[in-house]
């Protein structure tokens, strides 16, 4: 790492201009972002893309409890550093990973109160990253931010994909509009029963500027503070950083030292730049556990979607407050989970989840309410947990827990240490973590509404959480979760969150648009893999007497099967019902080959919310995997094979939408061949409406 002191530089060039900027620019000389002061001593950004203007001036600053920190301030010193190396990841879209950035930081007092604040900002190749750091000072010790001033003020009108923000659930449908509709309830749905919030969206928010550059908002290391969402000002196309209050409206309680977390942008000239861009996971510390040979990537199937689909239930008497009909039985048995052991152990699934194992949910409200209902180890009267884990040591199958909290921390955050470790101590080494209804803590008032989500406390939580799960072993799934912001890198115990509507909307409600798949590569995977539950066969599923619409799945079958690479999680679900893959075992042969490490992944084209293909390597093999998948309109792509290894030929199984293939009329048609193929063809790829293909490339020897 080299360093620069640019003091000299800093009185020539501040001493003669009215207006005070620096600047840093990402190794290849092509992202910029520079600070300047106005007249009143605030501090503004901008930032650049060669030519292109992104974010035009934009305000940044803090509202404390005690004082003002907006403006009156002095730039006391500027130092620039650059910094390359390299690391390698415990499993992820590639084995290296390069980190290589010019960093700026500058140093600025507030004149009358004599508080310092620090920016430092990071330029990459793929995008540009800033933070607020508060040293240690005697003019600041415990503080209380009440509003965070960051602007992202865009250059133009461009388009954007977003949705409704709230802050306690990422589970929105997906919007493109103009930057100044976004968060338009007049214009767009709003759930207001929901807490969506007018002129409000989520990270990531991802715009296109023009048809060669696509960026994305969004932010990195959330840590101890609160989740990020943007306000749209609705003054010309400026956003601003909203965060998730206290419920007494304190946005972040602090003491300095502290640093904030990065605000980012991440720049591409198209979408799959933005899949390819490594920079939320550079900007977080590298990995903090020692020993990480336990972490393994691996497939699981379980008791889950019969439960959502109303075949059987989480509760074993009564769900929701009301009896359970005959035709709805408890899930969770252990004749049921010995089923899907066997299916498991038959077709080389390394985990089972089970759902609704231990008693409690026959104390739940509705709406997923209720307090201290759970113990999180006392099993289910038709469970017998011993037998089960035994059953799947003799099968080589582990089981994996579900610890549904109903988001009651008080009782859970206490047990997690206990809970974890027994759970290590008898084979398990994975747990799902839900949270779904209000956050509970720290009162003796039932089902009391207390703090947000998305808030500061629950980012706590769920940090203390990952860190006892990975003292003790244990590898997470969280779902209800707070964002993910590229953690994964310093806690790779933490493989997946849900944080976006997943294939259950599918089997309750109006479900996810054939387009919902190929928006979420975009948006919500930018910040870390998603658990969203692949691998739906049968997509037409039984109508609820209550539904006003068809539920179904809006794709085909072998859309359902290329997720399995376009929706990256190093631990996906294949998650119908084992006698549905039975019924189609040629297309669940790729589910069970395609693996779940790899060491590259080359997006070969990519439209938000049209269209994406990308192909991945496997970690330890020359053997490549390709998923494409398709909007409502069919499409036809060549695709040049010039990512495989030049001297070698591989046998192609091509797994497609068959004849006629449509998610709507046709969805279930798959056709497998299979050819040899070297680096110098091209292949044809066809997909359906709503549809999708898969490929499998296995070097010959």
């Amino acid at each position: 790492m080299k360093r620069i002191t640019s003091l000299a530089l800093l009185c020539l060039f501040f001493g003669c201009q009215s207006k005070k900027t620096t600047t840093v620019s990402s190794p290849n000389g092509e992202h910029q972002i520079a600070f300047e002061l106005n007249k009143n001593g605030q501090i503004f950004y901008q930032i650049s893309s060669g030519e292109q203007k992104i974010i035009d001036l934009s305000a940044l600053g803090f509202e404390l409890k005690s004082r003002s920190l907006k403006q009156g301030f002095q730039l006391l010193k500027s130092e620039t550093t650059s910094h390359a190396s390299q690391w390698k990841t415990v499993w992820g879209e590639e084995e290296m990973i390069d980190d290589i950035y010019n960093e700026i930081t500058l140093e600025f007092r507030q004149r009358k109160s004599n508080i310092l604040v620090n920016i430092i900002a990071r330029a990459f190749d793929d995008g540009v990253a800033f933070r607020y750091e508060f040293p240690e000072q005697k003019n600041l010790l415990d503080f209380v931010i009440m509003d965070e001033l960051t602007e992202f003020n865009f250059a133009g009108d461009y388009k954007a994909w977003w949705n409704f923000a709230d802050y306690d659930n990422y589970e929105k449908v997906y919007y493109s509009s103009s930057i100044s509709e976004i968060g338009d309830s007049l214009k767009f749905e709003r759930r207001v029963g929901k807490e969506e919030r007018a002129n409000m969206c989520n990270t990531p928010l991802t715009v296109e500027v023009n048809d060669d550059l696509v960026v994305s908002i969004h932010e990195a290391e959330l840590v101890d503070y609160a989740g990020m969402t943007l306000l749209n000002t609705l003054e010309n196309e400026t956003l601003k950083a909203n965060l998730t209050p206290w419920r007494n409206g304190d946005l972040v309680r602090t003491a300095a030292p502290m640093k904030t977390p990065w605000r980012t942008v991440q720049i591409g000239h198209n979408a799959g730049d933005l899949v390819e861009s490594r920079m939320i996971m550079n900007l977080n510390p590298p990995c903090a556990i020692e020993d990480t040979d336990w972490i393994k990537t691996s497939k699981y199937i379980g008791i889950w979607w019969e439960l959502h689909t109303g075949r059987t239930s989480w509760a074993e008497k009564v769900q929701f407050g009301k009896p359970l009909p005959p035709t709805r039985p408890h899930g969770a048995t252990t004749e049921n989970a010995k089923y899907h052991i066997d299916f498991a152990a038959k077709h080389g699934f390394e985990d089972v989840l089970i759902e609704g194992w231990i008693k409690g949910w026959d104390n739940m409200g509705d709406n997923w309410t209720g307090y201290g209902i759970f113990d999180w180890e006392t099993p289910a009267d038709d469970f017998d947990f011993e037998e089960v884990l035994r059953y799947g040591k003799e099968k080589g199958v582990r089981m994996m827990a579900y610890h549904e909290t109903i988001s009651d921390i008080d009782h859970y955050e206490p047990e997690m240490d206990r809970l974890y470790a027994e759970a290590r101590n008898r084979g398990i080494d994975a747990i799902k973590v839900g949270y779904t209804g209000d956050v509970n803590f720290n009162t003796t008032v039932p089902n009391s509404y207390a703090q947000h989500h998305h808030g500061q406390y629950m980012v706590r939580h769920y940090r203390k959480m990952i860190q006892t799960a990975a003292k003790n072993k244990i590898r997470i799934i969280h779902h209800e979760p707070i964002k993910y912001t590229g953690e994964q890198r310093t806690y790779p115990n933490i493989m997946a969150r849900e944080g976006a509507r997943g294939q259950e909307y599918n089997a309750w409600s109006e479900g996810n648009s054939p387009e919902h798949g190929v928006v979420l590569p975009f948006t919500r995977l930018l910040g870390g893999p998603m658990d969203y539950t692949l691998g739906i066969f049968e997509v037409k599923l039984p109508q609820r007497e209550w539904a006003k619409f068809e539920i179904r799945v809006r794709s085909t079958v072998m859309k359902q099967v290329a997720y399995f690479v376009t929706m990256y999680s190093p631990i996906p679900m294949a998650a119908d019902l084992p006698r549905n893959y039975e019924k189609n075992m040629e297309a669940f042969q790729f589910i069970k080959d395609v693996p779940t490490n790899w060491s590259e992944s080359k997006v070969l084209n990519a439209k938000i919310g049209d269209y994406f293909t990308i192909a991945r390597k496997e970690r330890g093999t020359e053997n490549w995997y390709l998923g494409s998948i398709t909007d409502e309109n069919p499409r036809t792509f060549s695709i040049d094979l010039d990512f495989l290894h030049p001297d070698k030929t591989y046998q192609a199984t091509i797994y497609a939408d068959g004849k006629d293939a449509h998610w709507e009329s046709n969805p279930y048609p798959v056709e497998v061949t299979k050819i040899n193929v070297t680096a110098k063809d091209k292949l044809s790829i066809q997909l359906a409406a709503g549809g999708g293909q898969a490929i499998a490339f296995k070097a010959l020897d």
